[in-house]
Formats: structure tokens, sequence, C-alpha cells
């Protein structure tokens, strides 16, 4: 059987779906559904794009993603590596824990964006858990209902003025509670999915981007993607920056702090689109998990510590003149 259909472009819109492997539970302990959101705020900005909406189900999971730069494949495989990662240490198991690779309906947002959210945030209703629609772990539901304070990583608001109402989140409310079989419903119970979601002059525009590489700019808002710095240009801006040698930066020093090497390494993985064990074989004998840590690392002492923030800000502003 033929692998289903990628279609990536910057500023594309996505329902994505995976489902455990044999259909066993993906979250089986409270703590795993907040590292699966710890993780989805990471994703975010590592990769720039945006989740509008996620449902974490028992055994699946269901999110609402744009890409601005069109790189939503190495977005989830961060995502669903990385996690896959987490869960085996907690449960002590090894092995796969989706079921092959991650569904991506591709979505034409002027047309069924709303619908697409709202499909999405139905679910537990429809497994008849209506709880689940108050708790932030299970769903960003909460978070559009006005029933919880927002995190920094999801974004309503662009689905929100979508209404076009000053009590936005009260019609939202109506229109996710109200028990409608709609076009969208329809589309998500064939057996067999269409890698895309859209009227006839986007289904059109995809159907000649796929064969010609052109995508109707009025369809899609395409920005334009400057080349990404290479791994080698991101370590020569730190080493500049930081007033150090390349040795320095590169090498560990065995357990003792070394901030830039760090913020190196963040940066590879924010802004050169490289994979982590391609960032690895740059800094000296670092493994795959190494450079893990070291983001980590990096991301929890940005939260804390103003300088390095303003550090960062600076090496991102020269790597973008």
């Amino acid at each position: 059987m033929s692998r289903p259909l990628r279609i990536e472009f910057p500023s594309a819109w996505y329902h994505v779906m995976s489902r455990g492997a044999g259909r066993k539970n993906i979250f089986r302990k409270p703590e795993h559904r907040k590292q699966f959101r710890d993780l989805l705020g990471q994703v975010s900005p590592l990769f720039q794009c945006e989740v509008h909406a996620y449902c974490l189900m028992s055994n699946h999971y269901h999110l609402l993603i744009h890409t601005p730069l069109g790189n939503l494949g190495r977005a989830m495989r961060h995502l669903n590596g990385v996690y896959t990662q987490r869960f085996n240490r907690s449960v002590g198991i090894d092995g796969p824990l989706f079921r092959g690779r991650y569904k991506a309906i591709l979505v034409d947002a002027d047309s069924y964006l709303l619908q697409v959210s709202r499909y999405i945030h139905r679910n537990p209703m429809e497994a008849g858990q209506d709880l689940w629609m108050a708790d932030p772990d299970y769903s960003s539901y909460p978070f559009y209902a006005g029933r919880a304070k927002g995190c920094g990583w999801l974004e309503t608001s662009y689905l929100l003025k979508m209404i076009g109402s000053r009590n936005s989140r009260s019609f939202y409310r109506k229109y996710v509670e109200t028990i409608e079989d709609d076009e969208v419903t329809r589309f998500y119970s064939k057996k067999r999915l269409s890698p895309v979601l859209g009227k006839e002059d986007f289904l059109e525009s995809i159907e000649r981007y796929i064969k010609d590489g052109e995508l109707n700019p009025e369809i899609s808002d395409v920005r334009a993607i400057h080349d990404a710095p290479s791994i080698k240009e991101i370590q020569g801006v730190c080493v500049v920056h930081f007033g150090m040698v390349m040795k320095d930066l590169v090498r560990s020093r065995h357990r003792i702090p070394n901030v830039p090497r760090d913020m190196a390494i963040y940066l590879c993985r924010k802004v050169s689109r490289c994979t982590l064990s391609e960032i690895a074989s740059h800094f000296g004998k670092m493994s795959y998990s190494g450079v893990s840590k070291a983001i980590a690392r990096m991301e929890l002492t940005l939260k804390s510590d103003k300088k390095i923030a303003g550090h960062l800000k600076k090496l991102t502003k020269t790597m973008r003149t």
C-alpha cells in the first residue's frame, strides 16, 4: 500500500491525527498528557509553527496546526519521536508507540477552519466524555470557551476572530456544543480519508501545485522563506557574539556549564532545520539525546534568565540581517 500523500508548502493548515500502535493507549497517566502538552509548547517556537487546537484522547490525538515555513514533517518527527522516548522511559518499555506515520489533512482555511476546530473539540463529547471538555490536559477547548487561562504557545485569537463577534467565546461555545450533521462530519466519517479538505478552487490549486509546483497565492498566504543558516554559520555567529574560539564552543566541559554551547545548539535546532543527529555531529562527541538535553537546558535558562534571553534576541537578529 502506498504511503499517505504529504503536501507541504509555506502557510499551510493541517488537521493532524496519530493513533497508538494496535490501538493501545498513548496516554496512560495524567503526567503523559502534561508531557505531551509541554512538547507542543516546545515544538511551536522550535519549528516556528502554530498550534491552534488539540485534543488528547486515550489512544490517539488531534491537532490543528499552521506552518508558516511549510515544515510540518520536521515538527511532527520531533513531536512523536521525543514523546515516544519519554513515554517508553516512563513505563519501562521499548519500541514504536504510534501506528505508522501520522495522518495530515490539508485544510482549506478560508472554508473549513472553524468546522475542523469544532470537529477536534467535539471528540471527547462524541466519545461520551463531556467532562474532558473542561480539562486543558485533554483539550484546548477550555481555552476557547473561557474556562481556562491561556497558555503562551496556543493560538486562539485567529479562530475567535473568524467568528466576528464581541462575544466570540460565547458564540464559539454554542457553535461547538450544538449537534449538527455538517459537511465536515460526513467527510471524516469516510473509511478512506482524502489528504485534502477544501472547496473546488482550493482542490484545483493543490492539484496544480503537486503537478507544477505553483500554488495560487489567493488560496494561501505563501510567505517568502530565506535560506536557513547552516550549523557552521550559526556556530560562527555565536563565537563572535560571545568572544570565544570555536574549539571552546564545540567541546563539552564535563558537567561544567557552557551556556554559549547550549545556545548554539538551541539555535541550530530552531533555525537551521537540521536533525538532532546532524547537530550532534558538529559539537564533538555528542549523542542524539545530548542535543535534546542541551536544548531543554537552554529552554529552562531562557525562562529564568533575562540576560541570556537578551543574547538570544541579539543572535537571532544578527542571523536575519
